[in-house]
């Protein structure tokens, strides 16, 4: 089976590494507990660069809220290639934990999305332009 491709906006893949320097934490938020009590892996399978860093970079530009659900969708997209490209029998038991990291940001995230803005759009546009690699 071919690999599934990860999926970012542009601005990202144009900027990963200073970005993964600068705009990322891992997974869980520095705002509360969660940057210290959410694991950077699903069961022993590390997700922090291709889903965590591109998820934080979302939340630090988007300037939307549809910007903040094209980013949490693409969190659970991006997980779910990378528990599926490396296969193994943990395949479920980390699709479903995926589904809870995706199920929290949806729920949570909004404080997250917010920091530091002083005003996010309620326009019903994307902001962001994606591809996949």
């Amino acid at each position: 089976m071919e690999k599934l491709p990860f999926y970012a906006p542009k601005q990202w893949w144009e900027n990963r590494d200073k970005a993964i320097k600068e705009d990322c934490n891992g997974c869980g938020s520095e705002l509360d507990l969660s940057g210290k009590l959410v694991p950077n892996t699903l069961y022993g399978l590390d997700i922090s660069k291709e889903c965590c860093c591109p998820h934080d970079w979302g939340y630090k530009y988007g300037k939307t809220w549809l910007d903040k659900m094209f980013t949490d969708v693409m969190f659970l997209y991006n997980m779910t290639a990378k528990i599926i490209n490396t296969g193994g029998w943990l395949v479920i038991p980390r699709l479903l934990r995926a589904t809870k990291y995706f199920i929290a940001v949806v729920k949570y995230g909004d404080k997250s999305f917010a920091d530091g803005k002083e005003f996010i759009s309620r326009e019903k546009e994307i902001t962001f332009k994606g591809e996949f690699r």
